[in-house]
């Protein structure tokens, strides 16, 4: 009997291990996503409403194909979601989180290269001294 149980234990912590495994592709995949400087831009963008792929590509200054590719790739994972409105397509943040995950990831850079100022500052004043 406690062998069988033992096997089952094992048998659910591999199934659990499996399950972690694929959640962290998944959440891999998706900070695949985050890690281009303009769909950033754009998530910041949409954080502070719809907006046209006109506007978008005139607030970042790229070309409006260069926007549309990849807002199709936002879309794609479900970051954003897609509205026509008379013969323009109007894009939204599907959800606010995502604008807080770029804020949090913005925020630990800064800490970071706060940090490596504060270290590189401390190296010269050494060397000065």
């Amino acid at each position: 009997m406690r062998a069988q149980n033992r096997r089952e234990e094992t048998t659910l912590n591999l199934d659990e291990r499996e399950r972690r495994r694929e959640l962290y592709r998944l959440q891999a995949m998706l900070c695949q996503v985050l890690a281009d400087p303009t769909r950033i831009e754009l998530i910041e963008l949409l954080g502070e409403g719809p907006k046209a792929v006109k506007e978008l590509a005139q607030a970042t200054g790229q070309r409006q194909a260069k926007i549309s590719q990849h807002l199709a790739v936002l879309r794609q994972r479900g970051l954003v979601h897609a509205q026509r409105v008379g013969t323009e397509m109007h894009y939204s943040l599907t959800d606010r989180r995502i604008l807080d995950a770029c804020h949090l990831t913005r925020e630990l850079l800064l800490d970071q290269l706060l940090r490596q100022g504060e270290f590189a500052e401390s190296v010269l004043l050494g060397e000065r001294g």
